[in-house]
């Protein structure tokens, strides 16, 4: 997460109203949304981010649902007139009355989860939109599909990146559109950042004009969460949250959002470009300066990480296993020792040599060269390790990718993947991306869950899977 105070400095707005943006941003009108879910980390984060999308939905009709994960308790931490309890049951009717100033007949679900601990509590609001998007699909209305609209996932605040999560999650099950607007990225970023997408890693900018209607609207929501905007008192510790100069960015005639870049921009992905799946020649490249071009031999990060690794599987040991972009086999040679049988792949041949060479003599272990995932072995197998390949595939590939990666579990088996988080320019997905794509999975229980500023690790069984202590016979 970024490092900002929400008071002091700051990107003011004349530059962002100054920078040109014309070659990234896309025009953004609600043609095809029948069904409208805005998802809020905090209340005021959907009349500042999406105030004017709900306005525009709600007068075309549109059912609109508006979903407040926390109550925003924590926005006054030493105040010395409000408690957390307070200020919760403050900025509920706050949250209730900006909605209705966007669209009268939208409806709000406060879910009261902790404020500053969405991260924590992910798995709730993800159930909660699912919920909602189930029920708008089932109900009678007109043709078109459900968007939802949600704090951006690098928006640098740790609430906005789970809420973003979560409705990542879900709009990959369901197949809705998934739309994601900045807050306090207008504060701590710049138009220059590299943070912001350009089309180029899979997402794009798509911009809604606001006509006079929705800018009212979005102004009198704005205004009605008070305490946000005014000081509670003149003490201190009760100063807004916010200042004029940061709504100053929420004034605006447009607001923009992140989408996917299939959405948003009329190129398809072909061979060498950005969206294509990383061919063999990438990487032969990449290990021609070195044996470990990753330091998987040096580096405590890699070391560290395989132990987190190796102790999150379920089970002590496994029968068959499959490891995916094993690399030199420094992971390989662990795994090794917790499985009967290992077939461990990769797309290099340097990098399997050296690989080969290490787990040479070890029972039941085979080393082979496969690009994935075209030439998938066959076969089933009770452990699958997915090491950090996923954000080398095209969607499409990674869609076949894991598909495969499922087929191929056993009914007891344990599908683990690993993957780096933060932004690489040649890969054409994400970390989080990619698991994202893995919870869409149907037929599988995610059973572990590490997440962590630079990697995120996860575990998933076919589903019902028991747990460890219920394995053991601990819990039942």
């Amino acid at each position: 997460m970024v490092s900002f105070t929400h008071d002091t400095g700051g990107t003011s707005e004349r530059r962002w109203d100054e920078a040109d943006w014309s070659d990234r941003i896309r025009p953004l009108t609600l043609e095809g949304c029948a069904r409208l879910i805005v998802v809020a980390a905090h209340p005021d984060d959907e009349s500042l981010g999406a105030g004017g999308l709900i306005a525009g939905a709600g007068q075309l009709g549109l059912a609109i649902t508006v979903i407040a994960a926390t109550n925003g308790e924590a926005s006054h931490p030493r105040s010395p007139t409000l408690t957390a309890a307070d200020l919760a049951a403050v900025r509920r009717v706050e949250m209730v009355n900006a909605v209705r100033a966007l669209a009268p007949t939208a409806t709000v679900r406060l879910l009261d989860l902790p404020d500053g601990d969405l991260s924590q509590h992910r798995n709730s609001l993800e159930e909660a939109v699912s919920q909602v998007v189930a029920a708008d699909q089932a109900a009678p209305g007109p043709a078109g599909g459900t968007w939802i609209v949600a704090p951006w996932r690098l928006d640098g605040h740790p609430d906005h990146a789970a809420a973003g999560e979560a409705a990542a999650l879900v709009a990959g099950r369901t197949g809705a559109r998934l739309l994601e607007y900045p807050i306090w990225a207008w504060h701590w970023s710049s138009p220059e950042d590299p943070v912001w997408p350009t089309g180029a890693d899979g997402t794009a900018l798509c911009r809604l004009d606001l006509d006079a209607a929705a800018r009212e609207r979005k102004n009198t929501a704005m205004a009605a969460h008070t305490s946000q905007v005014q000081p509670l008192s003149d003490r201190p510790g009760d100063e807004a949250i916010v200042q004029p100069g940061f709504a100053a960015h929420f004034e605006r005639d447009h607001e923009d959002f992140v989408g996917a870049a299939a959405d948003v921009l009329p190129a398809a992905p072909v061979a060498g470009s950005p969206l294509a799946s990383l061919t063999a020649g990438f990487f032969d490249e990449f290990y021609a300066g070195s044996a470990d071009p990753w330091g998987f031999e040096t580096r405590w990060y890699e070391a560290r990480k395989r132990a987190v690794t190796l102790a999150a599987l379920p089970l002590p040991r496994y029968g068959a296993a499959l490891e995916l972009g094993c690399s030199i086999g420094v992971l390989s040679r662990d795994l090794a020792d917790r499985c009967d049988t290992l077939l461990a792949t990769d797309i290099n041949e340097q990098a399997l040599t050296v690989a080969r060479e290490r787990l040479a003599g070890l029972p039941g272990v085979t080393v082979e060269r496969r690009a994935l995932p075209a030439e998938w072995p066959a076969g089933t197998f009770d452990l699958v390790v997915l090491s950090e390949i996923g954000y080398y595939c095209s969607p499409t590939d990674l869609a076949v990718l894991l598909e495969r990666c499922r087929r191929s579990l056993t009914p007891n088996g344990a599908l683990v993947a690993c993957h780096w988080r933060h932004p690489v320019g040649e890969y054409p997905l994400g970390g989080d991306e990619v698991h994202a794509a893995l919870a869409a999975l149907p037929g599988l229980d995610r059973t572990v869950q590490h997440v962590e500023r630079d990697f995120v690790l996860e575990v998933y069984e076919p589903s019902p899977a028991p747990s460890v202590a219920q394995r053991e016979g601990l819990a039942e």
